[in-house]
């Protein structure tokens, strides 16, 4: 309980996202695992501009803490988020005012965002009409509503004390806070304070993004969690392979980690687990033991 009422908190949650996912990151890319594509789902996207090199570790981690910071300094009004077996556009005709779409997952699942007893209401009415409706926890949180929009002039300058020198996107990171006819804007072309601020407050166009996954692809979810599973099920072709590199299922986060290692082996990636160890230097003593050391036996115990 205490740990949920610290560490569930905004702040904390975001850098400790953020902070797993870049170490899952780094492990893949020191076993030799390197993306084609990346795709982020909200927050997700500052692991896409760490694993892109648009952002440095640092820049990444900060950029997560004051995204929670502001957010959490600003006392919101208690707002929720609700997933809804709609499709985007009757999402768009049926939301009350004041509840909005937010996140366009899949051709019916959209997330929708708002005040809290306006997304309980609409909530309560789709699923006395047999549509499935489902508050999710946030911690009274409307993220990609006009709660967030309210934060933007404090977000950008915040983050443009960290983000002092934007870089550049890749053609691998493919934006899902900026609608694919925008793709060629200025704002879209780097890992901005502007981009971050829009990626907090606009739609998240995650069923688009997706669209652009190879049928043959291997799909490996970042995030402590997995929670995109069922989404990439259902949107991805059945030809694509879906790797979740941890879950909430899983009692033991490390062998689950390198099940999934062995999962890509055999599905064609070709990476070599052993360079996540320390190298072997029989001269010094980080060794396991040093190379003298006599092996013990019955007779060597006393």
């Amino acid at each position: 309980e205490q740990f949920e009422k610290k560490y569930g908190q905004t702040l904390y949650a975001f850098v400790a996202i953020t902070a797993i996912q870049m170490a899952l990151i780094d492990c893949l890319y020191q076993a030799g695992v390197k993306a084609d594509g990346l795709i982020g789902h909200s927050i997700g996207e500052l692991a896409c501009a760490y694993a892109d090199k648009a952002l440095t570790a640092e820049e990444t981690i900060l950029t997560a803490y004051w995204r929670g910071k502001v957010i959490e300094d600003a006392k919101l009004p208690a707002g929720a988020m609700a997933v809804v077996g709609l499709s985007w556009e009757q999402a768009q005709k049926r939301c009350p005012a004041g509840v909005v779409p937010a996140c366009y997952n899949h051709d019916e699942n959209v997330t929708v965002s708002g005040p809290l007893n306006l997304v309980q209401q609409f909530v309560h009415q789709l699923t006395t009409e047999g549509i499935y409706a489902k508050e999710f926890n946030t911690h009274h949180i409307a993220y990609h509503s006009h709660f967030m929009t309210s934060l933007a002039p404090q977000m950008k300058l915040a983050l443009e004390k960290v983000i002092s020198s934007p870089r550049q996107r890749s053609s691998r990171w493919i934006s899902t806070s900026i609608p694919e006819q925008r793709w060629s804007s200025s704002i879209a072309k780097y890992a901005s304070p502007e981009y971050f601020v829009n990626n907090l407050c606009s739609d998240v166009h995650f069923k688009t993004a997706l669209k652009h996954v190879p049928t043959n692809a291997i799909v490996i979810e970042i995030g402590p969690l997995s929670v995109m599973q069922a989404i990439l099920k259902k949107a991805l072709s059945p030809l694509t392979v879906q790797i979740p590199l941890m879950g909430q299922l899983h009692d033991n986060q490390l062998i689950q980690f390198w099940s999934q290692l062995g999962y890509m082996y055999i599905n064609g990636l070709n990476l070599n687990p052993m360079n996540l160890f320390v190298p072997i230097n029989k001269n010094m003593s980080i060794y396991p033991v040093p190379v003298g050391t006599r092996f013990l036996d019955r007779k060597s115990v006393v």
